[in-house]
């Protein structure tokens, strides 16, 4: 989950005050900011300030590359992520512009090798992420895909053409799946009879003299000033090796230099209501009639206030934002190589300096570090034990552990807690506090967590012997991978050849359910009783059939 810097000290100085009255402070505030990478012994970013149309700003901060000493500059080429998807937008609104496509198009009808689903797939449940079909990065992944390791575009779409189900009715809920983008750019391949590369050099790039903006079709070719991504590793960091070609979704490499004629070629088109760019803001009605607010390739809303038309990105160490504040003729482009930079953050301290009013404050957040930890009494203690349900398959058990009260979430480690009053715990490993309420009988039957109301449940006990029902293996037609459950010390331990080993534990309410850092499995059983396989879920996947052999 990402997490936005706090702005409230950055903010109060006079320094950054001044800077939004007066342009020649502009460079002192940012080099205040982004203070952090001001250095040469650590990775960094690239800034870009956009206002009223023309480039006020822009820098970069850290190095390149560690390895040759390189430093990150204005022309320093990042692999943007998810920022891609812009693009591919607009490729698709200017092709509905020609008429050429309709957003109401049956995929199939440009894709007939996609599987039928038995379902309407139109090409706008792509554009707003509204088609059922499964996410590439963690589908991938439980076929065996390390992350640190070669995804082609080859890949998604024999993954695609797996896929024996959709994860939902398509337009029933909204669910991110890169996968649809990298359908859409094989349906332009189709239409254009161009690559999504050759379609979009000659349509956006070469017109706007964005000459270092290339799309990565092939992870072999050198891209020239590329920054390498890092992590960071103790007190050093790590480079993030990767190859990846899923163009649609990802896989455009640029700069801040190159990207500034873009945004300010779009800001100029959505004021002179271009419909091509206009259409890229259009969200979508689910069948519910609740609305979407994702456009084509962009995410518009009113964000702390503001409104705002923005992407952000992710892919190996790189960290990348555009964020465009229209009424405020502002737009920012934040490019980092390491993977705990926070561009949304960043871009909400440098959008301080320019309309720092007009920004409702980020929510604050608790922080119980400096209060002082009182004495539990430990028959008090051991009532706060038990397990408490935060949500579906989100379970915390208490423990009592060397006099302290301990709290364990599913398939997490155990972690200690500070008791802050006889019934407020902090626990710093998730920077929250837990409330423990009693009822009319007096019993502690719930806790609070954050904006969480749980109830004490009483899990399900199992014998060992009941475990050993789930081992055996488990193969997956649709990823044509196995996996090997067994039961190891009386803990259930999950096996991939080239994953490794993931811990399970049984679902504490749920009989036939499983989790662990994997995701969920559900067990199914036949007439007799026996079970059959199950279906793996997690984060943007649902119910992977895996069949026990």
């Amino acid at each position: 989950m990402k997490s936005i810097t706090s702005l409230s000290l950055l903010l109060a100085s006079g320094l950054l005050c001044a800077a939004q009255n007066k342009p020649n402070m502009l460079p002192a505030s940012m080099d205040s900011i982004f203070k952090s990478y001001n250095h040469s012994s650590g990775p960094g970013c690239a800034v870009s300030i956009i206002r009223n149309g023309k480039v006020i700003f822009e820098k970069g901060y850290g190095m390149a590359n560690l390895e040759y000493d390189v430093p990150i500059s204005r022309t320093t080429i990042f692999d943007i992520a998810s920022v891609s998807k812009q693009f591919t937008g607009f490729a698709i609104s200017t092709l509905i512009q020609e008429g050429k496509i309709s957003p109401d198009d049956d995929i199939h009808q440009y894709l007939p090798d996609l599987p039928q689903f038995g379902k309407k797939i139109c090409i706008r449940n792509l554009i707003h992420h509204t088609s059922g079909i499964r996410d590439w990065p963690q589908t991938l992944n439980y076929a065996g895909w390390r992350y640190d390791e070669i995804f082609s575009y080859a890949d998604i779409m024999r993954m695609v053409k797996h896929q024996k189900e959709l994860d939902f009715e398509p337009g029933s809920k909204f669910s991110y799946s890169n996968t649809a983008y990298n359908l859409l750019a094989a349906i332009i391949e189709k239409v254009t009879g161009k690559s999504l590369r050759a379609w979009e050099e000659e349509h956006i790039f070469k017109p706007l003299d964005m000459n270092a903006t290339q799309v990565a079709d092939d992870y072999n070719k050198i891209i020239k000033q590329r920054a390498a991504s890092y992590y960071p590793r103790n007190n050093d960091f790590g480079v993030v090796p990767g190859a990846l070609t899923a163009y649609g979704s990802s896989s455009i490499f640029s700069s801040v230099d190159d990207l500034n004629k873009w945004v300010i070629h779009f800001t100029n088109a959505i004021r002179s209501k271009d419909p091509v760019f206009t259409r890229l803001l259009e969200g979508d009605t689910l069948n519910n009639h609740e609305k979407v607010s994702y456009g084509y390739g962009l995410d518009v809303s009113n964000n702390r206030g503001v409104y705002t038309i923005s992407h952000d990105g992710g892919w190996a160490g790189y960290r990348t934002l555009i964020m465009n504040f229209p009424n405020e003729n502002l737009s920012l482009i934040l490019l980092g190589n390491i993977s705990d930079f926070d561009p949304t953050g960043y871009a909400y301290q440098v959008a301080g300096l320019f309309f720092k009013d007009k920004l409702q404050p980020e929510p604050q957040r608790e922080n119980m570090n400096n209060l002082p930890t009182v004495p539990v009494d430990t028959m008090l203690a051991k009532k706060y034990t038990g397990t408490f349900q935060l949500g579906p398959g989100w379970y915390v058990t208490f423990t009592l552990g060397n006099g302290k009260l301990l709290v364990q979430a599913n398939g997490e480690d155990k972690f200690s807690t500070e008791a802050k009053s006889d019934s407020v715990f902090w626990v710093p490993a998730y920077g929250s506090s837990m409330t423990f309420k009693k009822g009319e009988n007096g019993q502690v039957n719930a806790l609070k967590y954050r904006t969480i109301d749980a109830k004490r449940i009483m899990p399900l006990q199992r014998r060992v012997s009941q475990l050993r029902q789930f081992t055996g293996s488990f193969y997956s037609e649709e990823l044509e991978t196995q996996y090997q459950i067994s039961l190891v010390n009386d803990t259930l331990i999950l096996h991939h050849m080239r994953l490794g080993d993931y811990t399970l534990d049984p679902d504490p309410v749920a009989e036939d359910q499983l989790a662990g850092p994997i995701g969920t499995l559900h067990f199914l059983r036949n007439d007799k009783h026996e079970i059959t396989g199950f279906g793996l879920t997690g984060g943007r996947v649902r119910n992977i059939r895996f069949n026990k052999k």
